[in-house]
């Protein structure tokens, strides 16, 4: 399998899955359900029955859905509130990212030994994309991901690969 690979610089933390496999698979199944927010499944459900939403002005509609999420977000710090993940043993940067693999900058981590880990994705809004990724000739693979999040995952690296070729483009 092989994939065009581009420079980046993403977060991520991750652990061996043998280590606390249990807590991993519901910490990967909570990441992804429902986004944890009632807004984000009412907006899910709103597109489930009108379609896509396209002439109803589906950016507007985005953007306050995000800011409601930022003043959700605000009034769980004032109460105290963080939300929380597992503590995972792990953390580096991926530099270089491709369709279903990417490359980690400083680890030392083993050839085929399954490992749990999150990434920071860069998106609007920013996501948390549990990941489960295994290491091969060089390139950690992503062995398993949400359908979601692998369409979130997908779309930046065309993103970044449009961004690229506009590069290249304009330095002829």
């Amino acid at each position: 399998m092989k994939s065009r690979l581009i420079d980046t610089l993403l977060k991520i933390e991750y652990e061996e899955v043998h280590n606390n496999s249990e807590s991993f698979v519901m910490e990967f199944n909570k990441l992804t359900q429902s986004d944890e927010d009632p807004i984000g499944e009412w907006l899910r459900l709103m597109r489930a029955k009108k379609g896509n939403l396209e002439g109803e002005n589906t950016i507007i509609l985005e953007l306050l859905v995000e800011i409601y999420r930022k003043i959700e977000s605000l009034e769980q710090r004032i109460e105290g509130n963080k939300k929380t993940y597992i503590p995972l043993a792990n953390s580096d940067l991926v530099t270089t990212i491709g369709h279903s693999c990417f490359v980690l900058k400083d680890s030392k981590i083993s050839e085929n030994i399954l490992y749990y880990g999150r990434i920071e994705l860069p998106t609007f809004p920013i996501r948390i994309v549990p990941i489960y990724f295994v290491l091969r000739d060089n390139l950690a693979w992503i062995e398993k991901i949400h359908t979601r999040d692998e369409m979130e995952w997908d779309s930046y690296v065309a993103s970044k690969e449009r961004a690229l070729i506009r590069f290249m483009k304009s330095n002829k």
